[in-house]
């Protein structure tokens, strides 16, 4: 038990701080999370479907700006782990996960608030002319706070809790834990509505029932309808017009000087250079902060850059200081982009070029928040959704090729695109990226994928809210069963209706964590009174 809790506190520790999103990224997330905590805890297959069925629940919730709904991180190895050590059934993980959740919000605040102190150390640092202790506070410091916030609960909760749990469990009445599986069963309606919510533009939306229906009538499983989705994509964006996105382009010119030509002087940066400062990019949440979100990460990738350039300790400390900004954008997937940007044009000024701090800066301003429109809705609103769903789908049949298949599809194409997003930048600069937005290139891409992410969405509607009346009675001498009567006029109906209502809730602006007390009150009653129980 001992090494079991002491990989678990690890596997807590990553999943927030941050040092590689190579790495880390998909800690982020239960379904990867909780499978290293399952794992870790010897119980690969039980503790697998207790991640799935946290997932499910947290599908649609996206983080981004340093806030959060919920703390994913902490309900996927927290609530993982004491489905394992309580031996509750996995139908249970969400009711186990969710107040770790809501706590670890508090958590990530503390833990966001302590790592300001860091930035402002490295500014010291960086006055100095020391560049190694600059890039000693964007590790070691938040490090040792998760450490404390994160490793050391989750240590505890292994080492110490389990005949807590597994007495607590026992205690509690067989109705009662009845109730709490009808919970279980709601919750996913919760994070798939969300994630109609993100995806769901009207002229689109239609996409959601029509992967609902597939699953319902023609009985095809995930798989199928994310193959039929995408067959479905690629020809609407084949024959569909280019949109206009000059709106955009015009925030990016008008926050932006004019390029100026590429001197062509005897520094030049390797490939070797351009390669550390896109893996070391990944590195730029590693001390994320409300006070400057990703400016010391950030600060710390262009290290490789600087050396290069630059040959004094105090040249480059004076060219890092301009980095040392408030800065934030989606750092993995299209974001890589403003860096590959910011790594020509320190390239152009070092040889002589008239750009200066200023100049840079107001490019990776202007491309910050477009960048994280498209980076978010691609990686959050898109590719997680979908591959976590067949993941998902995958793990609750027993597979243990569900989490490993959403890590390293998810991780090659971050990687892949990240990289791509970055040459870009760095050979063709904010110019390549004014003309994909005003052609709709990107958006388009990302129609695309919201159709296959609504039909995905509609194909866990009709699978994943595993709801049914069983309420039966008799007429005279027939007998009635409510459920197989709703099957006649519609087979899924109340998974539906559950998460049309949801949907429903979400779009009057009610926040996630009221539905969350609501979904727990009508599971709770609704199973007490006899009528919702969990579907087989």
């Amino acid at each position: 038990m001992l090494i079991s809790a002491i990989l678990v506190a690890l596997i807590a520790i990553g999943s927030q701080w941050w040092f590689s999103h190579a790495i880390t990224r998909t800690w982020l997330y239960p379904i990867w999370a909780g499978f290293l905590v399952a794992v870790a805890m010897g119980e690969p297959v039980l503790g697998m479907k207790a991640a799935a069925y946290i997932q499910l629940t947290y599908l649609g919730w996206i983080t981004a700006g340093g806030t959060m709904p919920g703390n994913l991180m902490v309900a996927g190895v927290f609530g993982t782990a004491l489905t394992i050590i309580s031996g509750a059934s996995p139908n249970l993980a969400p009711t186990f996960a969710v107040p770790f959740s809501l706590l670890g919000i508090l958590i990530n605040q503390a833990y966001m608030t302590i790592n300001s102190f860091w930035v402002h150390k490295a500014d010291q640092y960086l006055e100095k002319g020391n560049i190694r202790g600059l890039r000693l506070m964007n590790y070691l410091p938040s490090g040792i706070t998760a450490t404390v916030l994160y490793g050391i609960p989750a240590f505890a909760l292994v080492y110490f809790g389990g005949d807590f749990a597994t007495n607590a469990l026992k205690a509690i009445p067989e109705p009662m834990i009845a109730a709490l599986n009808v919970v279980g069963a709601l919750m996913p309606a919760l994070g798939i509505a969300m994630l109609l919510s993100f995806l769901g533009k009207k002229k689109i939306v239609a996409f959601f029932f029509i992967g609902y229906f597939l699953t319902i009538y023609a009985k095809v499983d995930t798989m199928a309808v994310t193959v039929f989705a995408a067959a479905v994509a690629v020809l609407i964006y084949l024959f569909t017009g280019k949109s206009e996105q000059a709106a955009e382009a015009e925030q990016i010119e008008t926050a932006s000087p004019e390029e100026a030509d590429v001197q062509t002087g005897g520094k030049k940066l390797l490939k070797k250079d351009l390669v550390k400062h896109f893996l070391l990019g990944y590195s730029s949440e590693t001390c994320y902060n409300y006070e400057r979100l990703q400016a010391l990460g950030t600060t710390n990738a262009m290290v490789p850059i600087v050396r290069r350039l630059y040959e004094t300790k105090e040249q480059q400390a004076k060219a890092l200081k301009k980095y040392m900004v408030f800065f934030n954008t989606e750092p993995s997937w299209i974001g890589t982009v403003i860096h590959g940007v910011a790594a020509s044009m320190e390239e152009q000024s070092a040889n002589g070029a008239d750009i200066d701090a200023e100049d840079i800066n107001a490019v990776r301003t202007g491309l910050m928040g477009p960048m994280a429109g498209i980076g978010d809705t691609v990686s959050q609103g898109i590719a997680y959704p979908i591959l976590a769903g067949i993941a998902c789908s995958l793990a609750l049949a027993g597979n243990v090729a569900g989490p490993i298949l959403f890590e390293v599809a998810y991780k090659v194409l971050m990687i892949g695109m990240g990289y791509a997003m970055y040459m870009m930048g760095y050979k063709q600069g904010k110019s390549a990226i004014v003309k994909i937005l005003s052609a709709g290139t990107l958006n388009r891409i990302t129609e695309a994928f919201s159709i296959v992410g609504l039909m995905v969405v509609g194909n866990m509607a009709a699978t994943r809210v595993n709801i049914k009346t069983p309420i039966a009675f008799k007429v005279g001498e027939v007998g009635i069963n409510l459920q197989n009567i709703l099957n006649s006029l519609l087979p899924g109906m109340l998974p539906l209706i559950a998460t049309l209502l949801v949907w429903k809730l979400l779009s009057k602006k009610v926040k996630p964590t009221y539905i969350i007390v609501i979904i727990f009150v009508v599971g709770v009653i609704t199973s007490l009174i006899g009528l919702l129980a969990v579907a087989s």
